[in-house]
């Protein structure tokens, strides 16, 4: 594959050349570095299995050579205890260098080509991105995705894997009409790179990727707009078999192929185009059953998705409203013993009525439905209605928001404004056309708070009440119910910013009070000389429940520092004229974004954005974010003229600021999904605790469970109770942790929990955040975050119930158990 690679690069690369622009040698000061470091630790004493102190390392470096290159550097170190070996790596040290078009990543980074192929994964060794003024682009990586890691019989339950390489390249070109890519990727593992034996119940094998990707994008009409994505990946399952597959396949000049390979394609195409004061677009997606890349952590496949939208402004920009709607199914190769199709339709609409009345609500409904097809029960049944209860099943769902915002008075010595947020969601269970028993819930929340803000004091108090019914089935309902009291002080000019906050809620399942829980924060931020800042901040949380009495303590300090050897001046001096031979427009610009003025000639600009970039607000963009932004600079730089630079500029900005805008979606995001995971677990409990009592049965009826018989049996029903052992075990400890995880969830009543988190929800929002919001970058879909999100938090607080629960302490809730 090398011998593929290196000659392209080398003929893609070679006919650019970069003159080096000696004039900014002269106003850009030979080396300057700017950076920061930051130092957490955090004490906790309660009743989650967490360590009592751990600390959290952070820090970055750049250098600048004579304004033409960068350097940045960052490491990250904690001593965080992870309860198992696992083949990623957590504490990482990564180097940036740019010039210009040109950046290098070095260590322990990710990059991204595409979601089918490339797609973030963390890997130790090299790779650089090259975009130049001209048409063409290139990507290339090399490294180390999974480190070897040995089985450990002690901790079965831990990750073992084989060491993980791999490789590839991205290469486009623009053809002003239309702008074709393509892609290769390759990783596989190392057999050899485990020396002890492992249990065979662990289905590790050493596996071969390679994947090939075709990207397009064309115009039509100077408007409209037609991305189109093409992926192939094969996939060697088992590198150690030696049996030939039955005919090569695409890829098999860089595939190791045998009769564990197969291939698997993706399709991803969307259209938009300008309408009036928005756009109109349509998207098609359709992934085979089983599609992987060893590229990516996360991976949804066996879907076809067609989605349509539209967006508008109207009313002066007073009113924007969106409209989406789409259909997904599933079992594309009819494998599977049911199909499934979803339907999903949502209109969003925010109304600014006034400068101090402003409206926002939505709408969803979601339609899922499941046709069973098992041909055996239709062999079998001796009776026309011998299955009727199983032929198809129907869920609809519906989600309403509406938020209200007032102020109701402002003035500069004091404001008042009052906000009012009702959700409404309901879901309904239909097999063949009727209501199945307890199918029909319905969860209601209201959340109304009044603030009172004294400016020249800086002093703000906030008063909110939350409250939560869900009514499940006929009969079952709960509810929840509480204030919330918060006050924000400043002193010393805003050096020192603190806020106190208190709140209670208790919950009620039909009628009868389940838990009283109340918190108390207490949190100080404290800025000195400019350059340090220190923060202590206190968490005591109590509660009174049927299912866990006590008490969560947690204090956390933190300390930052940035330095730089050069300043952001934004105020323009008095300049003498220059003459500039390279084209470079003298004049002063000036533009503004989000209240800031940026002002000077183009030089000067260059300075005040890297600063700007450059500055501790945005130390904690992950770093592909940051990669990208780079080269948003570069090109901003590049640029000679007014008009350019001020869109390239502009861009840049909305660019930077991107990720501190995504912490509120994300925020929001967690905070749904936590809700709806409530509103869910009434019904899966039954499903489970079901699941889990059939597979008892049929362990106690089997003959081998008889102990007061000597049973001769086969090997092969030895082998078949052995396996039914385990699936009893398994469901088991699904029915046990999802009981723990639910009771869990029932504190979490108000979006506070995800603003300030602690315990496992804290550690689950840090761990999800990069990934997060690179999948929100790529694709703007809360949906797509919120379904992300929904199948991590599930899959992190299972993993953490195995240690924690014990699976004999349980207890049958739907079944008579006499």
């Amino acid at each position: 594959m090398f011998k593929l690679i290196c000659p392209l690069v080398m003929c893609c690369t070679f006919g650019f050349s970069q003159s080096i622009n000696f004039d900014q040698l002269g106003k850009e000061k030979w080396v300057r570095y700017n950076g920061g470091i930051a130092a957490n630790a955090v004490y906790y004493d309660g009743t989650a299995n967490r360590q009592d102190l751990t600390y959290y390392l952070t820090g970055n470096l750049n250098f600048n050579i004579a304004g033409l290159y960068n350097i940045p550097l960052s490491f990250t170190y904690s001593n965080q205890n992870f309860n198992f070996p696992n083949p990623f790596k957590f504490n990482r040290l990564s180097l940036h260098p740019s010039y210009k078009w040109a950046t290098a990543h070095i260590g322990d980074v990710s990059m991204t080509f595409s979601p089918y192929t490339l797609s973030g994964h963390q890997f130790s060794g090299g790779g650089f991105d090259l975009n130049p003024e001209g048409k063409f682009q290139i990507s290339a990586m090399y490294g180390r995705f999974l480190k070897a890691t040995e089985y450990n019989p002690e901790e079965p339950r831990a990750l073992t894997a084989y060491k993980r390489i791999g490789y590839g390249i991205k290469t486009a070109y623009d053809f002003d009409f239309m702008k074709l890519g393509i892609i290769l990727f390759k990783a596989s593992d190392d057999e050899n790179s485990l020396e002890n034996p492992f249990p065979v119940e662990l289905g590790l094998s050493p596996k071969d990727n390679a994947v090939l990707s075709f990207e397009s994008e064309f115009r039509l009409l100077d408007k409209a707009q037609i991305r189109i994505e093409y992926a192939i990946s094969g996939v060697t399952e088992d590198a150690r078999l030696t049996d030939a597959p039955a005919s090569n396949g695409l890829l098999s000049f860089m595939l190791n192929e045998n009769i564990s390979t197969n291939y698997y394609n993706a399709l991803n195409a969307s259209f938009s185009y300008p309408a009036g004061n928005g756009t109109v677009g349509a998207g098609y997606e359709r992934i085979d059953p089983e599609y992987k890349t060893l590229g990516a952590y996360y991976f949804n496949n066996d879907l076809e998705n067609i989605t349509l939208n539209a967006s508008q402004t109207l009313f002066n920009n007073k009113v924007n409203l969106s409209v989406n709607a789409g259909i997904q199914q599933d079992n594309l190769d009819n494998a599977k013993t049911s199909d499934q199709q979803r339907i999903v339709s949502a209109i969003n609409l925010n109304y600014m009525a006034s400068e101090r009345l402003g409206i926002n609500a939505g709408y969803s409904n979601f339609q899922s439905y499941t046709n069973i097809r098992d041909q055996f029960d239709y062999i079998n049944q001796v009776g026309e209605f011998d299955n009727i209860d199983t032929l198809n099943y129907r869920q609809i769902s519906q989600n309403a928001n509406l938020g209200i915002n007032y102020i109701l008075k402002k003035t500069e010595n004091k404001q008042h404004s009052t906000n009012l947020n009702l959700v409404y969601q309901n879901s309904n269970n239909q097999q063949e056309g009727e209501n199945i028993e307890g199918g029909n819930n319905a969860f209601y929340n209201g959340m109304a708070g009044y603030s009172l803000g004294y400016p020249k004091q800086n002093l703000t108090v906030t008063l909110a009440a939350n409250t939560s019914f869900n009514t499940i089935g006929e009969t079952d309902n709960s509810l929840t119910v509480g204030p919330t009291l918060a006050i924000g002080k400043q002193f010393f000019e805003k050096q020192l910013r603190t806020h106190l906050s208190t709140s209670y809620n208790t919950s009620y399942a039909n009628g009868q009070q389940q838990n009283n829980i109340y918190n108390f924060r207490l949190g100080s931020n404290y800025a000195l000389l400019k350059k340090h800042n220190l923060s202590l901040n206190f968490l005591a949380l109590f509660r009174n429940s049927t299912l866990n009495t006590g008490r969560d303590l947690t204090v956390t300090f933190g300390y930052s520092y940035a330095f730089d050897n050069f300043k952001l001046n934004l105020e323009p001096g008095e300049r003498a004229p220059r003459v500039n031979p390279l084209g470079i427009s003298e004049n002063i610009l000036s533009f503004r974004y989000r209240n800031v003025t940026y002002s000077g000639t183009i030089p000067e600009l260059n300075r005040q954005l890297t600063t700007v970039f450059q500055s501790s607000q945005f130390a904690d963009i992950p770093q592909f974010k940051k990669n990208e932004l780079t080269l948003l600079l570069a090109l901003v730089k590049d640029q000679k003229q007014e008009q350019p630079y001020k869109e390239n500029a502009i861009t840049f900005l909305k660019e930077l600021y991107s990720f501190e805008d995504f912490l509120a979606t994300y925020n929001d995001a967690l905070f749904a999904v936590i809700q709806k995971i409530k509103f869910d677990m009434h019904k899966i409990d039954l499903t489970l605790e079901n699941s889990f009592v059939e597979t008892k049965v049929k362990v106690d009826e089997h003959p081998l469970n008889k102990k007061d018989r000597a049973i001769e049996a086969p090997e092969e029903e030895k082998l078949t109770f052995k396996a039914l052992l385990a699936e009893r075990e398994e469901r088991l400890q699904k029915l046990v942790g999802h009981r723990w995880m639910q009771g869990i969830f029932m504190e979490f009543n108000s979006i506070d929990v995800v603003l300030e988190p602690a315990g496992y929800l804290k550690d689950f929002k840090q761990l999800a955040s990069v990934k997060s919001f690179e999948i929100f970058d790529q694709s703007q879909d809360v949906d797509e975050l919120r379904d992300y999100l929904e199948n991590e938090i599930i899959d992190f607080y299972y993993k953490k119930s195995l240690d924690l629960v014990n699976p004999d302490d349980f207890e049958l809730n739907y079944i008579n158990k006499n």
